[in-house]
């Protein structure tokens, strides 16, 4: 085996690690039915919190969220929403 071909073996389990426990903001967004432009907000107030941000000190950040943590506000969230239909 060649030297990149371990390259390429390493990058893809580590691609697929990722892809199975994190999720861009955009992705955030649209699980949560949310508009991108609600993340900021969401964040400030702590409701959920990035796991690592990428240009911290850039106007164009980029978050990245751990799954789970989406997951388990997704619950919270649909739980509110669905007392405010009744």
């Amino acid at each position: 085996m060649y030297y990149w071909d371990d390259d390429d073996v390493v990058k893809q389990k580590i691609t697929a690690e990722l892809e199975k426990y994190t999720m861009s903001q955009k992705e955030v967004a649209e699980y949560l039915g949310m508009y991108l432009s609600d993340m900021p907000r969401l964040i400030k107030e702590k409701r959920i919190i990035p796991m690592f941000t990428y240009n911290k000190s850039s106007s164009r950040k980029m978050n990245v969220f751990f799954r789970p943590d989406v997951e388990k506000y997704k619950m919270v969230l649909d739980t509110i929403r669905s007392n405010r239909k009744k």
